[in-house]
C-alpha cells in the first residue's frame, strides 16, 4: 500500500525517488538507488530484492534484466510490484495481480510513478504532472510529483511515513530524508528538504575536499 515516484534530470545526471505509505517506516523498505538505476520492491515489499536488481543493473547495465532478476528472485510474485528506472530508455515495472486497486505504473518524462492501495486512478497521472511541470532541482521536483498525487487522491489509508533520495555525481548523495512516523509525513518531508537543500553542498564539499570545508557551525547557523 504505497505509492512512489523515480526521476532523473538529464543535465545534471542526478537520479532518485521518493516514496510514501500509509504504515510506518517506508524509506527503510521501499526503493533504492545506485548509479544510474532506481529499483522498487512495494506492495508486500522485500527489501532483498533491491540488491538483486542492483546487483544485476551493475553487471549488465541492462534495465529489462534487472526487472527479470527481481521477479525470478521474488516469492509470491503475484503480491509484488517491482519498478526499474533507468538513466537511459524507457522504465519497467510488474504489478502483480493481488496487489490492491487502483495500482499500476506509469511513465512520464524522466520519470515513473508506482502505486497500489491508491484513492483514485488520478494518483499516477497527476504525480507524473507534478512532476514534469515543477521546477528546480530533482529532489523538489520529485516531493512536487507526491504531493500532486496526495492532491489527487492519495492511498487508501491515512499516510504515515515518506522518504526522499537523490543520488548526485562521484556516487554522493544530495538528498537522503526520510520521516517514518507522522499524521502528516509528506508535509513533513518536503520542510526537511527545504531546510537540508541550502547545506547540501558544504556537506559534498566535506566528503570530496575536507580541506577545503566549512566548519559545522558555519553550515548550521
Amino acid at each position: 500500500m504505497t505509492y512512489s515516484l523515480a526521476g532523473r534530470d538529464p543535465k545534471t545526471g542526478d537520479i532518485g525517488f521518493a516514496v510514501t505509505t500509509s504504515s510506518v517506516c517506508v524509506g527503510g523498505r521501499v526503493g533504492a538507488v545506485t548509479d544510474g538505476c532506481v529499483v522498487f520492491s512495494q506492495a508486500r515489499t522485500d527489501p532483498r530484492l533491491h540488491k538483486t536488481g542492483l546487483r544485476m543493473w551493475d553487471d549488465t547495465g541492462d534495465a529489462a534484466k534487472t526487472l527479470a532478476a527481481m521477479k525470478n528472485a521474488a516469492t509470491a510474485l503475484h503480491w509484488r510490484q517491482i519498478g526499474v528506472f533507468s538513466e537511459t530508455g524507457e522504465p519497467l515495472h510488474h504489478t502483480g495481480t493481488s496487489c490492491m486497486d487502483a495500482a499500476g505504473g506509469l511513465t512520464g518524462r524522466d520519470c515513473l510513478a508506482l502505486g497500489n492501495f491508491l484513492g483514485s486512478e488520478h494518483v499516477l497521472p497527476e504525480m507524473i504532472r507534478g512532476f514534469e511541470s515543477a521546477t528546480g532541482d530533482l529532489a523538489s521536483r520529485l516531493m512536487a510529483g507526491m504531493l500532486a498525487g496526495e492532491a489527487a487522491g492519495s492511498e487508501r489509508d491515512p499516510l504515515q511515513s515518506a522518504s526522499v533520495v537523490v543520488l548526485g555525481a562521484q556516487s554522493l548523495k544530495e538528498v537522503d530524508l526520510r520521516v517514518d512516523s507522522s499524521k502528516t509525513p509528506l508535509q513533513d518531508l518536503n520542510e526537511m528538504l527545504i531546510a537540508w537543500l541550502p547545506k547540501a553542498a558544504a556537506y559534498r564539499v566535506r566528503a570530496l575536499d575536507p580541506d577545503a570545508a566549512e566548519f559545522s557551525s558555519k553550515i548550521e547557523h
